[in-house]
């Protein structure tokens, strides 16, 4: 029995467990703000701005009523741009993920203020500017979720959950913007003038936390990774 029980744990040997992550609290206010900062782009902001908007863009676009439909399928259409980044990543050419997230804070946040002044315009009996940035959001919208998201799980859960609230906090505000045009009955391009500055704050964010290297998950966490594979191949005591 004693032989039988050396055998079976010389062939399926015990994996080591990955390292405790870091408790919480440890972060001082800066980093909370940074991660808080570091959820509103890239993410669903742009396209939940031009809902907002809707109401007022029906006033006088071509598609009337229907401009929201239309709004959903260009959205729907920037996925295509996404996937277009995951297949040449994974297929072509490995892109640095921090300066693909940087690329496109910038982006959206240029076209943002490109939309303040051009979503009055039309062509070929459409909104061409409006929808263009719809298409834009949801890129940005989808790179989120197959990018960013992913991107971020390197940190501790709780930084992750940070961005996720400030993700959260950011809708709610620009909510709040929408009622605060009601009120005073300022223009399109006034909301988007003060909805675009929001859209580059996290580029400072990311440099911020990259450059001080801060709540990544321990480098021993890559460590257990590197033991894993060892034992995957024999060299901690397993079946080689």
């Amino acid at each position: 029995r004693r032989m039988n029980r050396e055998m079976e744990s010389n062939a399926h040997p015990v994996k080591p467990e990955p390292p405790p992550l870091e408790r919480g609290g440890q972060w001082g206010f800066l980093t909370i703000v940074a991660f808080l900062i570091l959820g509103i782009n890239p993410s669903w902001g742009l396209p939940c701005a031009l809902f907002v908007e809707v109401p007022i863009f029906q006033e006088d676009s071509p598609e009337g009523l229907s401009l929201a439909a239309w709004m959903n399928v260009a959205i729907n259409l920037g996925l295509i741009g996404t996937l277009s980044y995951v297949a040449y990543d994974m297929c072509i050419a490995h892109i640095s993920p921090e300066k693909a997230i940087k690329a496109m804070i910038v982006i959206s946040s240029a076209f943002c203020f490109v939309l303040a002044f051009t979503w009055t315009y039309t062509a070929f009996g459409m909104s061409l500017a409006i929808l263009i940035l719809s298409m834009i959001g949801g890129a940005v919208g989808t790179f989120q979720v197959l990018v960013f998201l992913p991107y971020l799980t390197r940190y501790h859960p709780y930084l992750f959950a940070l961005s996720r609230l400030g993700d959260v906090i950011f809708v709610g505000a620009l909510s709040g913007l929408g009622f605060l045009q009601q009120a005073l009955q300022f223009s399109p391009t006034i909301f988007f003038l003060l909805f675009a500055p929001s859209q580059i704050l996290p580029l400072a964010s990311i440099m911020y936390i990259t450059k001080a290297k801060i709540g990544l998950n321990n480098a021993t966490s890559s460590e257990s990774a590197a033991a894993l594979e060892n034992e995957g191949r024999g060299e901690g005591g397993g079946v080689p």
